[in-house]
Order: C-alpha cells, then sequence, then structure tokens
C-alpha cells in the first residue's frame, strides 16, 4: 500500500462524513400542529381592536362628543386617520378598517390617542366603574396570547366589550 493509496481512501471517507453532517444540520425540524395553525398576531393589533370597540362602546353608552373632547389635542389624530369620523348627528367610530387612513397619521401615534381616549373616558356599563385603560388591560392580561388568529381575538374582544367573559 502506498501513500497515495493511502490518500484516496481517506479523502471519500472525509467527504462522505462532511456531506452526512451537514445534511444533519440542514434537515428542518417538523412542525407541530399548533405552530402551523396560528397566525403572528401583534400585541399592538390586539390592544387597538379592544381599544377601538370599547371607544365605540363608549359612544353608544354615553355621549360622543363630550368623550371625544375629553381626548383633548389627540383627538385629531383620531379624526384625520377616520377611526373617528363626524356624521350628521355628532361623532362616530368607524369600525371598518378599509375607510381607515393610516397614511395620514401613522398607527403608532392612532395607538398613544386611542390609550388617551381610554385613559380619560370612563367604561360604566360592566358594573363597576373603570377607566377604559383599566378594562382593555384587564382584557390584555387575561387574553393576550391565548387565542390563535385575528378572527378569535374579534370575537372575544366584543364579548368582553359587551360585558360577557371574553371567551370566543
Amino acid at each position: 500500500m502506498t501513500l497515495r493509496d493511502g490518500r484516496v481512501r481517506v479523502f471519500p471517507a472525509l467527504a462522505l462524513s462532511s456531506c452526512l453532517a451537514l445534511s444533519a444540520c440542514s434537515t428542518p425540524e417538523p412542525e407541530t400542529e399548533a405552530e402551523s395553525s396560528s397566525e403572528h398576531i401583534s400585541l399592538f393589533w390586539v390592544e387597538r381592536e379592544a381599544r377601538v370597540l370599547t371607544l365605540d362602546r363608549m359612544f353608544a353608552e354615553g355621549d360622543p362628543e363630550t368623550v371625544v373632547e375629553s381626548i383633548g389635542e389627540k383627538k385629531d389624530r383620531l379624526l384625520d386617520s377616520r377611526i373617528i369620523r363626524e356624521d350628521g348627528d355628532g361623532y362616530v367610530v368607524e369600525l371598518d378598517k378599509d375607510e381607515w387612513r393610516p397614511e395620514e397619521v401613522n398607527l403608532t401615534r392612532v395607538d398613544g390617542a386611542l390609550g388617551d381616549a381610554m385613559y380619560l373616558n370612563e367604561v360604566t356599563w360592566c358594573g363597576e366603574t373603570v377607566t377604559g385603560e383599566e378594562f382593555v388591560d384587564d382584557y390584555m392580561e387575561e387574553f393576550w396570547e391565548t387565542l390563535d388568529n385575528h378572527e378569535e381575538y374579534t370575537a372575544s374582544i366584543a364579548d368582553y366589550v359587551d360585558c360577557g367573559d371574553g371567551r370566543p
């Protein structure tokens, strides 16, 4: 056996072991059913949804003009983005997101204005009176990261705002 023959035998062995090692590293882990069926849900989306539906109920339960005026100067963000709009009878919350204009006011600034609306107004229709902020925070503590898709969150929030248990 010559040295050259030994190299020939070692080279295929090294090449084979390298290929096996690389293929073992690149083999994907199988997805679990929960990972493949859930979609990405943003914390900001859920909180915004809860705030908008709570604001809509605040308008229904009280005087929309008083609610809007209490928001102060940030109300313009909600008006410019069309989350709140004026109609013939006063103010309404626009629930159709296709009608919103996030290009007018970015959603971070809208979220700040919705936060002020919750902080400065009260939820009076579900037993003990609390600020809208506390109401939404209680929902988020209970339900954040417990549901799998936007539809479940929308149903849960609607039920919660209507004084239900929030379970879809």
